[in-house]
C-alpha cells in the first residue's frame, strides 16, 4: 500500500527584518480580501458619482446655462475617481482606501516601511494594466505567480498588501519578569508606545543578543531620551533613606526605563 504523499501548505506570511535587527511578521492578503476592499471602495465611488450627479442636475434645471458646464465638471470628477482615488488615500492614508480600511488591509513597501506618494500612484495607474483582459485577469495570475501575492502594479513598485491583524500577543517574561510598570502619573504627556518601538526595545534587551551592559546603555540612551521627552518622564530622585541604590543604577539608568517601557505597554496600562 502506498503512503500518502504530504501536501505542502499554503503559507501566507511574510518575514522582514527591519536595520535594528527586528523581524516583522506580516500575513499577506489574498484575491478574496483585496476584492472585498475593492468592492467596497467601488460602491462608495459611485455613491459619489450619484450624488454629484444629482446636485448637477438640479443645478441644470434652474440654469439652463449651468447644464454644458456641469457636464465637463462630472467627466473631470469621473477622471479624478477613476485614476486619483486610491492613488490619494494610499499616500495620505498610511497606505489604505476606505475599503481597505474597513477590510483590514494595508499597502506596504516590501521591506515593511509605510508606502510614498510615488509608489501609491504608480500601482494604482498600473492597475489599468492588471484589469486586461477583464476582471483583473492579469493582476490575478500574477498574484498566484509571486510569493508576495503582487500584481504588475505591485511588482513594479515594490509594494505589497498585508492583513492588518490587532490580536494581541503577550511578550515573554524572561525580560521584565521583576521590573515595576510605569504609571500613568509618572507620564502626564502621554501613555502610549508603538508596537514598532516595544519591537526593538525587546530585541535590544534579548538576553540572546550578545552585548555588554555598558554597550547596550549607550545604544539604549537615544531611544531612552525620546520615550521620556514623548511620555513626559522624569527620573524621581534618590530616596533619602537609601541613596546608594539610586546612584548604582545611573550607569544603566536607560537600559532600565525600556526595560519598564516594555513591561508596561506589553502587558496593557499601567494604574493611575
Amino acid at each position: 500500500m502506498k503512503g500518502t504523499a504530504l501536501r505542502p501548505k499554503v503559507d501566507t506570511r511574510v518575514t522582514v527584518e527591519t536595520p535594528e535587527g527586528v523581524d516583522f511578521q506580516f500575513v499577506l492578503a489574498g484575491p478574496g480580501h483585496r476584492a472585498y476592499a475593492w468592492l467596497i471602495d467601488m460602491l462608495l465611488r459611485m455613491g459619489v458619482l450619484i450624488l454629484t450627479s444629482f446636485v448637477l442636475l438640479v443645478v441644470g434645471v434652474i440654469d439652463i446655462n449651468l447644464l454644458q458646464m456641469s457636464t465637463g465638471m462630472l467627466l473631470m470628477l469621473i477622471f479624478a475617481l477613476d485614476w486619483f482615488y486610491g492613488s490619494l488615500f494610499e499616500a495620505g492614508w498610511n497606505g489604505q482606501t476606505p475599503g481597505k480600511k474597513v477590510a483590514g488591509l494595508r499597502v506596504l513597501r516590501t521591506n515593511g516601511t509605510p508606502i510614498d506618494l510615488t509608489s501609491a500612484i504608480g500601482r494604482n495607474f498600473l492597475r489599468t494594466a492588471d484589469m486586461l483582459p477583464a476582471c483583473y485577469t492579469v493582476g490575478l495570475i500574477c498574484m498566484l505567480m509571486t510569493r508576495r501575492l503582487q500584481r504588475l502594479g505591485d511588482l513594479f513598485f515594490d509594494t505589497m498588501v498585508i492583513e492588518e491583524r490587532t490580536d494581541w500577543q503577550r511578550r515573554t517574561d524572561r525580560v521584565s519578569l521583576d521590573v515595576l510598570p510605569l504609571l500613568r502619573s509618572e507620564c502626564p504627556a502621554g501613555f502610549h508606545v508603538p508596537e514598532r518601538t516595544l519591537a526593538v526595545i525587546e530585541r535590544l534587551l534579548s538576553p540572546d543578543r550578545m552585548i555588554s551592559d555598558a554597550r547596550r546603555e549607550e545604544i539604549a540612551r537615544p531611544l531612552s531620551e525620546v520615550l521620556r521627552k514623548r511620555l513626559g518622564y522624569a527620573d524621581p530622585g534618590p530616596d533619602p533613606t537609601n541613596p546608594y541604590t539610586f546612584f548604582t543604577q545611573q550607569g544603566v539608568s536607560h537600559t532600565k526605563f525600556l526595560t519598564r517601557v516594555l513591561k508596561t505597554f506589553s502587558e496593557g496600562p499601567g494604574e493611575s
